[in-house]
């Protein structure tokens, strides 16, 4: 929580570890760059200034220096690159989501819309941007955040997700029970979308809460295709899925990329 630049260094040693495996598509969990509690002490951070942890201390623009350096990581590695901030606009705080092409543009751009009170309310504002699904060679790729699932799901199924990129700081109960059976049970398969769910993970295994890790990928059909078993720590999960489109489908609210982006080769 607050050591920005040691977070970029441990993303980007990930990040190029999950390319170098394979991995076309990355997602990092909520607020990844920041940080986003210390659910050791239930330290949050504050719009007070003068507080201990200062929101204006690690909030930045969107663009901005963290999202133009994962830009350049996303740009080199020929990857999309999926990743946690928190956003400062006007004077307001959110707790928001990125997804980077390959070649550098941020082509979708989401706010944390349904808070968690120990988390979010000290200092976030809900987000009020539309719910962000772009088209990639890969499907309609679409963005949610934690607590997001309570809302989101039935809106980026009517705007035809084929993968939803999910960045999570789940504090439970039920850890791998959450993210292998009720998640999936719960918001995936009435869907028909895929999930790509990074979650957070406690520093050592001393530091324990309920919710950590397990960042899993799903399939449409319920089906966990991989899941990481470390709960402290850093770990990759990787797994393929396979490209489907929906049947039914419809342009009803998909985003085109913006002006300029082209396609990668493959």
């Amino acid at each position: 929580m607050g050591k920005t630049e040691d977070n970029l260094r441990n993303i980007t040693n990930l990040v190029r570890q999950a390319a170098a495996q394979g991995a076309k598509i990355v997602v990092m969990p909520e607020c990844a760059v920041p940080g986003y509690l210390d659910p050791t002490t239930w330290t949050s951070w504050s719009k007070m200034p003068d507080s201990d942890n200062p929101v204006q201390s690690v909030a930045e623009p969107v663009p901005g220096p963290a999202t133009r350096s994962l830009a350049l990581l996303a740009d080199e590695l020929d990857i999309y690159l999926c990743a946690g901030l928190i956003e400062v606009e006007s004077n307001a705080f959110f707790n928001a989501q990125v997804l980077i092409a390959p070649n550098g543009t941020i082509i979708a751009h989401h706010r944390k819309k349904s808070l968690w009170t120990p988390g979010d309310s000290t200092w976030c504002t809900p987000g009020n941007l539309p719910v962000q699904v772009v088209e990639t060679e890969f499907g309609n790729l679409g963005l949610m955040i934690c607590f997001d699932f309570h809302t989101l799901p039935p809106l980026l199924a009517k705007r035809d997700a084929n993968i939803v990129l999910y960045s999570v700081g789940w504090y439970g109960p039920n850890e791998k029970n959450w993210f292998g059976k009720q998640f999936p049970a719960k918001s995936v398969v009435p869907y028909g979308f895929d999930v790509v769910a990074a979650n957070w993970t406690s520093p050592t295994p001393e530091q324990a809460w309920p919710g950590r890790g397990h960042s899993s990928v799903i399939t449409r059909e319920g089906k966990v295709l991989n899941m990481s078993e470390a709960v402290s720590g850093n770990d990759i999960v990787l797994a393929d899925l396979e490209i489907k489109k929906r049947q039914n489908h419809t342009s009803e609210g998909i985003r085109r990329p913006v002006d300029g982006w082209q396609k990668p080769s493959m």
